[in-house]
């Protein structure tokens, strides 16, 4: 098995205690271990080459409205410290969902579990009206969320239509104070069209070319209104797209809630009949709801992520030396931020900006960071550009934790986030591999470019879980047998169900309690 496709378990939250004594006979008892609660993390590897970098480009994994601004160009930054939202509305209705979704399939999975009763059918009853009320649950939180975001929504265009009047009205105030100053109240100036075109007449019937004030700050304001009231077109335009949107996706939910109300509200009244036939299927539905209870658990960490990730934070200390964007204007996602070039152990340089990106003199401009949200200078760290198997890189995201130890510095270890990666694979040996940046977030004196680097990214983890050494576990598929030992000193052998399996530790999710010593097979 190769290093890029091997799991990784991050260590303990509290350490299990090993157990090793002789007995009178002159054998020692086997190696054991306590069952505990702990952290089991699963990773992918590879190992790649350590770099010098000096300046870090960042942005939001999903683009969105930029809500807060919290430093500004020049200003010195640490590792950690906050440096932008954008809105999170979207991102927490999203969890709301998920989390609402977890509760219903985790609900069916206890319903399950403790079907096998002498009193199945009553319990299995109620197991059912707990479903009804998780899902009449779900489907109140679903209609919150939609109507706190319609809400939302429709007060935005409100706001944008009394903007819109104001500047219209304003506008109308300029345009008139520039049309007297222009045309000493002779002419109308509508404020469009060849400036210099324009003539009148002398005391002495003369032609005097481009007598008109053009330049009075009345006119200016006047074009500065046109602007903003173009501006406010736009997003009124913007959010009523928005608002349909949002209407049609309430619409649709409200229409799956109450199929899904219906569909427990039947499942409850049917629920003590089919007691006895479910029974000769329990093992397969537990196996079947398990995955769904994983997949929902899944999401949830999926949507909680998306809402962590509307909050930018700085990977490493530095300088902003550029910022693209302002409070208020929609940002894209930082897919394209920091690209590795196809194949290459280098960033590629910066882009050009966009068509509409102009100078002075109509040249296309080039924006300080290329299209990057954010660039940090003066950063001083290191970055390791290591290849992953195509598997391993496609459950790899930016922002990612990753633990990166180093051959030439033995037992030093550094924490790092994953900065981007390649957008083309590149064969190694006949094997697709994505390159991967990985931005460290600790320095040490003893680094130097060029250090051969093993990176070990978090790809999923859970924490506060009861685990045991996984070379306890003899595992078939989600159950396992572990050998307990006993206070006689024999050992029992027990049949445990299995969650997170890592390659020193493994989550158990039921046939054994803390504190319990298992046995540790020996190779």
């Amino acid at each position: 098995m190769t290093l890029q496709s091997q799991l990784r378990v991050a260590a303990l939250v509290l350490p299990m205690v090993l157990v090793a004594t002789g007995c009178g006979s002159g054998e020692s008892e086997p190696t054991t271990a306590r069952v505990a609660m702990g952290s089991v993390s699963h990773t992918v590897a590879a190992t790649g080459t350590l770099q010098a970098i000096t300046e870090q480009k960042l942005g939001f994994a999903k683009g969105g409205k930029l809500t807060q601004l919290l430093v500004s160009v020049g200003q010195q930054v640490q590792a950690g410290q906050v440096l932008a939202m954008i809105d999170d509305l979207d991102a927490k209705a999203d969890l709301q969902k998920a989390t609402a979704k977890f509760n219903v399939e985790q609900a069916r999975l206890d319903k399950l579990n403790d079907s096998n009763r002498v009193d199945a059918a009553d319990e299995d009853h109620d197991r059912a009206n707990d479903i009804l009320d998780a899902t009449k649950d779900e489907r109140n939180e679903i209609g919150d969320a939609n109507g706190d975001y319609i809400k939302q929504l429709r007060d935005q265009l409100a706001d944008d239509r009394e903007g819109l009047r104001n500047a219209r009205a304003q506008l109308r105030s300029d345009q008139s104070r520039c049309n007297r100053s222009a045309t000493g109240n002779s002419h109308r100036y509508g404020g469009y069209g060849d400036y210099t075109e324009l003539t009148s007449k002398s005391d002495k019937g003369l032609l005097l070319e481009n007598p008109l004030n053009l330049h009075s700050p009345s006119c200016e304001r006047a074009e500065r209104g046109k602007q903003a009231v173009a501006s406010y077109e736009r997003r009124l335009r913007y959010g009523q797209n928005q608002l349909s949107q949002a209407q049609r996706r309430e619409n649709v939910d409200s229409a799956r809630q109450r199929v899904a109300v219906a569909n427990a509200k039947r499942d409850a009244a049917a629920a003590k009949n089919e007691a006895e036939e479910r029974a000769l299927d329990l093992p397969h539905e537990i196996a079947e709801q398990e995955a769904s209870v994983s997949d929902a658990e899944a999401e949830v960490r999926r949507a909680q992520r998306d809402v962590d990730d509307t909050v930018l934070r700085a990977p490493v200390s530095g300088r902003v030396s550029s910022i693209n964007g302002t409070v208020g204007e929609y940002l894209g996602s930082a897919s394209g931020t920091t690209p590795l070039a196809p194949g290459g152990r280098v960033s590629l340089p910066d882009v050009e900006a966009g068509a509409g990106d102009k100078d002075s003199e109509g040249n296309k401009a080039t924006r300080p960071g290329g299209n990057s949200f954010m660039s940090l200078k003066d950063v001083n760290s290191y970055q390791v550009i290591a290849p992953f198997e195509e598997s391993d890189a496609a459950q790899i995201q930016p922002g990612q934790k990753v633990n990166v130890s180093f051959d030439a510095v033995p037992g030093l270890s550094r924490t790092g986030t994953v900065a981007s990666i390649a957008p083309v694979g590149t064969q190694i040996k006949d094997v697709t591999n994505y390159y991967v940046s990985v931005v460290l977030n600790e320095l040490d004196d003893r680094l130097k470019g060029g250090l051969t680097a093993e990176s070990k990214i978090i790809v999923g983890g859970l924490d506060n879980v009861l685990v045991v050494p996984s070379a306890a576990v003899q595992r078939a598929g989600n159950t396992g047998v572990v050998q307990v030992m006993q206070a006689d000193g024999t050992t029992k052998q027990v049949q445990v169900e299995l969650g997170l399996v890592g390659d020193t530790t493994t989550q158990v999710l039921s046939g054994l309690t803390l504190g319990q010593r298992v046995v540790i097979a020996q190779n």
